[in-house]
């Protein structure tokens, strides 16, 4: 199925076009509709990098790898039930979990402002303080609970999308939904005593 009839798109449409078929244009070699790609989805990325390996740094550099591998492997992708986006979060994926296998351990959490994208610092300071003791928590998480929440809360996937991108069954990822959000329930009660 071609989503494109023509090779190259002018670059002021590039806005009208859906990713599905930016990345056509892409596998054709236009670095005009990766830029158009990464201008829509970079922030994003960073901000499940982040969320997952709790630096700034190294969450940069997860989004950056994955924008050269959609580049390299553009090609490669075939819509058949399977999301632009969540191809693209499955390559941020496995790159975290490179970047996690490299540590070794999570250790050391950086007092990074890690809320979602849009949220403002001048929310109060309660709002703060709570949402460094979600952080906090969310890093005690087993890896598999912690995906699943930042890719469907914080990400805004579907729970079919980001059970695609965790190649497991939309059975299976609500199951970790919900102890995910149940660890997180109990474990802020406790912090509030």
């Amino acid at each position: 199925m071609k989503l494109m009839t023509s090779p190259r798109t002018s670059p002021s449409n590039w806005a009208t076009l859906e990713d599905d078929q930016l990345i056509v244009a892409v596998a054709q070699g236009d670095k005009d509709a990766l830029t158009e790609i990464v201008t829509r989805h970079l922030n994003a990325v960073i901000h499940f990098a982040l969320r997952y390996v709790g630096h700034r740094a190294e969450a940069e550099d997860v989004a950056q790898e994955t924008f050269i591998r959609v580049w390299k492997n553009a090609a490669n992708w075939e819509p058949q039930g399977f999301s632009f986006r969540s191809w693209l979060y499955r390559i941020a994926y496995n790159l975290c979990i490179d970047e996690l296998r490299k540590r070794k351990s999570v250790t050391d959490v950086d007092n990074e402002d890690l809320t979602a994208p849009g949220d403002q610092p001048d929310d109060g300071l309660y709002r703060a303080q709570q949402q460094q003791q979600v952080n906090f928590i969310l890093y005690e998480l087993p890896e598999r609970q912690r995906t699943a929440i930042a890719l469907c809360v914080y990400q805004g996937l579907s729970n079919r999308d980001a059970a695609q991108v965790m190649e497991i069954s939309i059975e299976a990822l609500e199951s970790l939904l919900s102890r995910a959000r149940r660890t997180l329930r109990n474990k802020m009660t406790e912090t509030q005593l």
